[in-house]
């Protein structure tokens, strides 16, 4: 019998399954409620994360914290069948900076929170176990800001993102040989960067009236080298292929033979020889299979190029206790062309991608209904870059559209904000291929997930 073998499916690395792509824009209650629409003007020290270079809008020290939890689900059919829902739990997004102003115009910043992260969780039993059970990724950016006041109206910035990244994805894979399966392993990658990667971004806000702001933010590649291991254990054999290629066999031993079916011999020999055979050929696709697990075992590593993206808006006081603001994001995901898996046994896998660059825009206001609290809303329409002929469930497919809600109070120097969002997820079907040639085509509805967030800003 053939040689088995393990073929490591894991897939590609990708909000938690809320946003488009992987990457996160949940940098705090007030900007979610706003749409991300914070451009132009600064209310706290998550600027660092939004526009640094409104940072010069603070002129007392700074620190805010806080956090966004996240909730996606999904229902799920293959091929045209219900399946098993999608759904990985609860996620908490924390986030927390500081802005200290300096002389001669300077502000310096400092921000944690994650720029990027993807999580989904199938049943165990669902139709592609061999694609993923489970994925979570995580990409948390600790990232300095130096925000320089050029002039009363322009402002510019320049900061480094030191990034940590991780990926774990555990998944039942095929051990297949020729096209046929003779038993599922399943497997556990897991692996970081150690935070060694370096990034960059640039930002500029330009106040083109008293009441209008205009401001940009440009974040560079990031290339991931991530390094881990891969985990794996057999599942349990399949049979079911063996007994007729072994008939097969024996049928084609005994003709040159010249026994053939019908004949007595035929009916006294082929009983004993199949059960022979059939009996070496399990215990040989057993013991392969066991191999090929064994051997996929041992130390990962992968490249993941996260991609640059450059984001404008405005932000506009129509009146005294009225304020608009938009935001409007383009991301080159099309640098995802795919990512190598450098793993154990010759197992190395290629998944391809080949993203479409996306955009996000986002339009929200808030309206100040006392001296003390403000309400707040938007709408996010966040555009889907997957392709449907390169897929993989580890990501739902769809375009989302975004609705939140905020309210803020302000007491002294003490501010605190929440929101609560809405996430609905487009489902436009996918197809994805399988080692031996199968195809699927995956389709999500009821994607939703609910995201609720918390944020405490003191000035000193």
């Amino acid at each position: 019998m053939k040689k088995v073998y393990l073929l490591v499916l894991a897939s590609g690395v990708s909000s938690m399954a809320f946003s488009a792509g992987f990457a996160l824009y949940e940098g705090s209650a007030r900007g979610n409620a706003l749409g991300g629409g914070v451009m132009g003007k600064a209310v706290d020290a998550s600027a660092n994360f939004y526009n640094p270079a409104t940072l010069s809008d603070l002129t007392n020290t700074v620190i805010t914290i806080g956090m966004t939890t996240e909730h996606p689900t999904a229902d799920t059919s293959v091929n045209g069948r219900s399946d098993y829902k999608m759904d990985p739990g609860c996620f908490i997004l924390p986030h927390a900076y500081v802005a200290q102003p300096l002389p001669y115009g300077f502000t310096l910043g400092l921000g944690v929170a994650p720029e990027y992260g993807l999580g989904t969780h199938y049943h165990k039993y669902w139709s592609m176990a061999w694609d993923t059970l489970e994925t979570t990724i995580e990409g948390i950016a600790f990232n300095p800001n130096l925000s320089y006041a050029v002039t009363e109206d322009w402002s510019v910035s320049a900061g480094m993102r030191l990034m940590y990244f991780s990926f774990d994805q555990y998944s039942d894979q095929m051990a297949v040989s020729d096209g046929i399966k003779y038993g599922t392993i399943h497997d556990h990658l897991k692996g970081d960067n150690g935070m060694t990667d370096l990034g960059w971004q640039l930002s500029s806000r330009y106040k083109i009236t008293e009441k209008l702001s205009a401001g940009v933010m440009y974040k560079s590649f990031i290339d991931c080298k991530i390094k881990g291991h891969n985990h794996t254990r057999v599942e349990g054999y399949d049979d079911s292929a063996i007994g007729p290629q072994v008939e097969a066999a024996v049928n084609a031993r005994l003709a040159a033979l010249g026994i053939l079916p019908g004949t007595g011999p035929y009916d006294a020999y082929f009983p004993g020889a199949y059960a022979t055979a059939y009996n070496n050929a399990v215990q040989n696709a057993h013991s392969q299979v066991d191999q090929g697990a064994s051997s996929a075992n041992g130390t990962a590593s992968a490249k993941v190029r996260l991609p640059q993206s450059l984001t404008m808006g405005l932000n506009y006081d129509v009146l005294d206790d009225l304020h608009l603001g938009t935001a409007l994001t383009w991301t080159q995901w099309s640098c995802m062309e795919g990512i190598n898996f450098n793993l154990p046994g010759n197992h190395d896998k290629t998944v391809t991608l080949k993203w479409n660059d996306a955009w996000r825009v986002g339009f929200g206001a808030a309206y100040d209904l006392t001296k003390n609290f403000t309400i707040m809303g938007s709408y996010v329409f966040d555009q889907d870059p997957c392709r449907k002929y390169h897929g993989t469930s580890m990501l739902p497919p769809g375009n989302r559209h975004i609705l939140t809600f905020g309210l803020g109070y302000a007491w002294g120097n003490l501010d605190i904000s929440t929101s609560y969002g809405l996430v609905f997820m487009e489902g436009d079907p996918l197809y994805i291929s399988d080692s031996t040639g199968g195809r699927y085509k995956l389709e999500t509805s009821n994607g939703l997930s609910h995201a609720v967030a918390v944020t405490v800003s003191y000035r000193f």
